[in-house]
């Protein structure tokens, strides 16, 4: 690992890798949709009585995130997908580093965890609608300032999308040549960078059993044992979720070569006419050529000149251009 990009001052720095840092991020996207389908399943068992929270899909999942991150922030000082990658949060103060996050930072991470992908969402969904609206014609019914906001949503959107993706890039080259310790332009704001978590002292199995024989079994062993069943329970629902990305990405090809071929087409009758003769000459083909956009097969001499001129195909009379014919080497 390499150790170049911090001075090792105040705790031990070593660098995750861009892929880990990749990884934790790409987990990290996967919540929302995961909340999102596990919520509208819920809902569908009543949809008449509990469709109506569907609405507010994402500030639910605002506060579930919310929830979530604070615990394993105050924890382990990470977020759920950096801890699951091992990874936590540590401040960087001059150059230095300090072991643990501070209150403060903390609080900013937490904010910054939560909020800037919730309002980044919302600002694509906005610009979505207002792009929709302007292709319908619904937008030349609004008033002069509403579409002067529209377009301002919609033009911030797409430049916040490049500057912050360009950010983004940028802030992985320089941290891949170790020029920077700041894997993201978040963590730069919060002066926080990320490096390996401490292994974590858990009880095990023989020393539960031992505490339980001697009654010396505390509420807190039972609080900090069903603490470890619902991160754990989180963690592997995180470990299928990355799984069953994997697997839809690699199977996706392989689907859709299984899918059933579909039934040929039926010959209309005036196709039966024109077998093995040119629809415009009526003789046998001379350099098979076939239309596109038809299907029909001609002479190319005689295509070629009937599209340039008419620019359609001379039995459906469909629209065609030169670059619909194609040469048939037929023996």
């Amino acid at each position: 690992m390499a150790e170049k990009g911090a001075h090792l001052t105040g705790t031990a720095y070593i660098r995750p890798s861009i892929f880990e840092i990749i990884a934790q991020e790409s987990l990290a996207s996967t919540l929302e949709p995961a909340f999102n389908k596990i919520l509208s399943f819920l809902v569908s068992f009543n949809m008449e009585r509990y469709g109506h929270i569907l609405k507010w899909t994402d500030e639910g999942y605002l506060i579930f995130n919310a929830l979530l991150q604070r615990y394993y922030l105050k924890k382990y000082s990470a977020s759920f997908s950096e801890t699951f990658y091992g990874l936590k949060r540590v401040t960087v103060h001059n150059s230095k580093l300090k072991e643990r996050l501070t209150s403060k930072k903390q609080m900013l991470s937490l904010i910054l965890i939560v909020t800037f992908p919730y309002l980044k969402n919302k600002l694509a969904q906005y610009s979505l609608k207002y792009k929709l609206q302007e292709v319908d014609n619904l937008a030349s019914t609004e008033q002069n300032r509403e579409k002067f906001f529209h377009k301002c949503i919609i033009k911030g959107h797409s430049f916040f999308f490049i500057i912050y993706e360009t950010l983004v890039l940028y802030s992985y080259i320089l941290y891949v040549s170790e020029k920077s310790m700041y894997p993201s332009p978040l963590l730069r704001l919060l002066s926080v960078t990320l490096t390996y978590a401490d292994p974590q002292s858990a009880l095990t199995i023989t020393e539960l059993l031992r505490k339980i024989k001697y009654n010396s079994f505390t509420i807190s062993d039972g609080w900090n044992i069903f603490q470890r069943i619902v991160t754990g329970s989180l963690e592997l629902g995180a470990f299928f979720l990355q799984f069953l990305s994997w697997w839809s990405q690699e199977n996706y090809n392989m689907n859709i070569m299984n899918l059933p071929a579909p039934s040929p087409p039926k010959v209309p009758n005036i196709a039966q006419q024109y077998k093995g003769i040119c629809p415009l000459c009526h003789k046998p083909h001379r350099i098979h050529t076939v239309l596109m956009v038809s299907g029909y097969v001609f002479c190319y001499q005689c295509i070629l000149s009937e599209v340039r001129i008419k620019k359609r195909c001379p039995v459906t009379h469909y629209p065609a251009k030169e670059d619909d014919l194609i040469r048939l080497y037929i023996e």
